[in-house]
């Protein structure tokens, strides 16, 4: 089996004025297709960074990156929208959730986006939230709306589920 993404040498560094912050210093994995994996580490240990940099939310100041043969280092803004929208799912630590949209609205949000979405209430069931459908998110806990964020990856069929603290809730 070969390799479904390949981070090498990735190094991240922000600017804060003029003091240099090192999100990431050098750091290598790879991870075969259909593997599930855990990034584990203190707070500011670079976790999130390196969800954003897989997720072609941000970019690396040195280093490749390729998931699923695409060196998405090297995409353009509209390559990197095109592929944040079709192959990557997210649930964000901050769920990020449409306040007056349904749970169901706001699954179906992210159907609309793909071209070969999973059935939106199947993804609601899957997350054990049939009986919720219909609420907004301000009615629902903290633990139903991370679920809701699940079920709108999910939803999306993508080929990558990225998770920031999906246990919070």
């Amino acid at each position: 089996m070969s390799d479904f993404i390949e981070f090498e040498n990735v190094s991240k560094t922000y600017e804060m004025g003029e003091v240099a912050i090192h999100a990431l210093d050098d750091v290598s994995f790879s991870i075969e297709e259909g593997e599930f994996v855990v990034i584990l580490g203190a707070s500011g240990a670079g976790k999130s960074t390196i969800l954003n940099l897989l997720g072609g939310m941000d970019t690396a100041t040195s280093g490749k990156i390729v998931v699923d043969g695409k060196n998405i280092e090297s995409c353009n803004d509209r390559e990197l929208t095109l592929y944040r929208r079709s192959d990557v799912g997210f649930v964000f630590q901050f769920y990020n959730l449409v306040q007056n949209l349904t749970l169901r609205e706001n699954v179906e949000l992210a159907a609309q986006i793909v071209k070969d979405p999973l059935d939106i209430d199947e993804a609601i069931a899957a997350v054990g939230l049939s009986d919720r459908a219909s609420n907004f998110p301000s009615q629902l806990s903290g633990g139903e709306q991370q679920r809701v964020a699940i079920a709108r990856a999910l939803v999306k069929n993508p080929k990558l589920l990225l998770c920031d603290e999906p246990t919070g809730a």
